[in-house]
């Protein structure tokens, strides 16, 4: 089976999520999915992490997915599902899915691990990165026949920005 998704991971910080903007600048495509992103200025400076739809949403109360307190509950859970669900939904007419980042926070998300699977499944190329964390879901993403995932170092991330994926 032909490789088709292309995920990165690696240690944090290292530029995943940048490699993918820098290859999404000079491919240009209509691309569905998700990003994750990290504030810290609207929850009294603790970091809080979103969940957007990309190069549209911008961090609000509502596509927030939790603050990075270590608290990890159902409700956290339940806007993976909802919140990550609903944004892969919404690729028909999509060159490209975007799912940055995936990692361990949603080892209670059912729906939104099946959507993923679901996703990867799929015939749409999908470029995403995963957590560097030990994970039953990521290493199934990780393991599907769909998927190749390289990893991104300091030293490599300036050549990888070179490659082409779709």
């Amino acid at each position: 089976m032909m490789k088709t998704h292309l995920f990165f991971t690696g240690e944090k910080r290292v530029g995943k999520s940048t490699l993918i903007q820098t290859l999404l600048n000079r491919h240009p495509c209509h691309v569905g999915g998700f990003r994750t992103v990290r504030t810290d200025t609207l929850y009294g400076n603790r970091y809080a992490i979103h969940l957007l739809k990309p190069f549209a949403d911008i961090p609000t109360e509502k596509n927030l997915l939790f603050l990075c307190d270590g608290s990890r509950d159902q409700a956290v859970w339940d806007r993976f599902d909802q919140l990550g669900c609903a944004a892969l939904e919404d690729t028909a007419g999509c060159d490209l899915i975007l799912m940055d980042e995936l990692g361990p926070n949603e080892v209670n998300s059912k729906k939104f691990q099946s959507a993923v699977l679901t996703a990867l499944d799929g015939d749409i190329p999908i470029l995403g990165v995963l957590q560097k964390a030990d994970s039953p879901f990521l290493d199934q993403i990780a393991k599907h026949p769909k998927v190749r995932v390289v990893e991104v170092t300091r030293e490599n991330r300036d050549l990888l920005s070179n490659m082409t994926f779709f």
